[in-house]
């Protein structure tokens, strides 16, 4: 599973917004597959914005994915004061995976994914009160094949976990 993950990781910054190409990984033919696919998926009404991201709570996973990057964005504050953050896993590994959704693509949309968020672990939380939600390597395999419940694989990282930088 993990040399699936490691076959081309990025060093990708996870910075850019809906329309973005990333690198992702599904479960396809009894194996995890990477593929690069368009960050947004179709939006809901006609000419509305690609649908970035979606709250994990209580949601039904459909086509999980995961997303590899080697850090994320927060940002926090109002108006001139708004500062953003880099995010970043404190790992071993040059690169990490957030959990999300895939479609394939229909003759209006390309193949694209979306993040999914979990309220925000101890060390985001004093910058925002929502994160993209990591996976644990050794729950990447589960995550993607829905082995156990949602709750029970996005669960929250202990303090100390990320290193957030301005």
């Amino acid at each position: 599973m993990t040399a699936a993950v490691r076959q081309r990781a990025p060093s990708e910054r996870w910075r850019d917004g809906p329309g973005k190409l990333a690198q992702i990984v599904v479960w396809e033919d009894g194996a995890a597959r990477q593929r690069r696919c368009k960050w947004g998926l179709a939006p809901r009404e006609p000419y509305g914005d690609p649908i970035s991201l979606l709250r994990s709570e209580g949601r039904t996973i459909v086509n999980p994915c995961l997303i590899i990057a080697s850090e994320f964005e927060v940002e926090a504050g109002m108006g001139s004061r708004r500062k953003r953050y880099s995010v970043r896993l404190v790992t071993d590994e040059p690169f990490f995976c957030f959990a999300g959704m895939w479609r394939p693509a229909t003759d209006d949309w390309p193949e694209a994914f979306a993040a999914l968020t979990t309220e925000a672990g101890p060390d985001v939380a004093p910058y925002k009160d929502r994160q993209l939600a990591v996976v644990r390597p050794e729950d990447w395999e589960d995550w993607l094949r829905q082995r156990r419940a949602v709750e029970d694989l996005l669960r929250p990282f202990p303090k100390g976990s990320f290193e957030v930088s301005a």
